[in-house]
């Protein structure tokens, strides 16, 4: 059960990734606080995934008995933000997952201000839960692991599973990258654009100085013809 908004905040985004990360799967389910019950004992992990053959979600109550209801969760996971929290997730409720059958459990340790750390075992095989720096959910086919106090998974190939809000954020910066990258290139071609035409403007300009010279220096190359025709006629005379 959640034990502080940032319990709850961090215990959400996880389960945001592993829904997005299953949604492949149709017949997978991802339970938070759900009671688990085994044996006369029960436990509510912060999250549980039931890969298949779990019952409809209007059928279950605030229990869901193993194995009545159905199977044991493929996958339980839980986000200890406190040392007391810590100690209850390494210490009696890995008896009770392995007993349950659990193949992986993943214990995310998520102390405010501090950087997050990993957990993780496979209680069906017996084992306890180890620090770990990353970790490989066999049965997900998912790799959980931390970066500051930031959790980041990755589906089989490599790819990273990344929050809806997130991708569309970075879709947003991508296409702002994107247009500035136009605006850049239609700016410096504009510039050369108009560089260019001034160069031409400058070509022209010559080029009619020069036509004017050329055009006065035949008027005054006519007169000085004309002039001498006069002369000549003059002597002529």
């Amino acid at each position: 059960m959640p034990e502080s908004p940032w319990h709850n905040k961090n215990v959400e985004a996880v389960k945001e990734l592993l829904e997005q990360a299953l949604s492949d799967h149709p017949t997978a389910v991802v339970f938070r606080d759900l009671f688990f019950q085994f044996k006369g004992k029960r436990y509510a992990p912060d999250l549980a995934v039931v890969l298949q053959g779990s019952p409809p979600l209007e059928s279950i109550g605030f229990v869901y008995r193993v194995p009545e209801d159905g199977p044991a969760p493929d996958a339980i996971i839980e986000v200890a933000v406190s040392s007391r929290a810590l100690g209850e997730a390494l210490g009696d409720k890995v008896y009770f997952y392995a007993e349950m059958g659990v193949k992986d459990y993943l214990v995310i340790q998520a102390f405010p201000e501090k950087p997050f750390g990993l957990w993780f075992c496979r209680p069906n095989l017996g084992e306890r839960p180890n620090s770990a720096n990353e970790a490989f959910l066999e049965g997900l086919g998912l790799r959980f692991l931390v970066e500051g106090q930031k959790v980041r998974v990755f589906d089989r190939e490599g790819k990273e599973i990344v929050p809806i809000r997130e991708a569309l954020e970075r879709e947003r910066k991508q296409w702002k990258e994107v247009e500035q990258r136009l605006i850049e290139t239609l700016e410096r071609e504009r510039k050369q654009w108009e560089q260019e035409r001034l160069q031409w403007k400058e070509i022209e300009q010559r080029l009619n100085e020069t036509l004017e010279q050329e055009r006065r220096k035949r008027e005054e190359l006519e007169k000085r013809v004309a002039e001498l025709e006069r002369k000549l006629r003059g002597e002529n005379l």
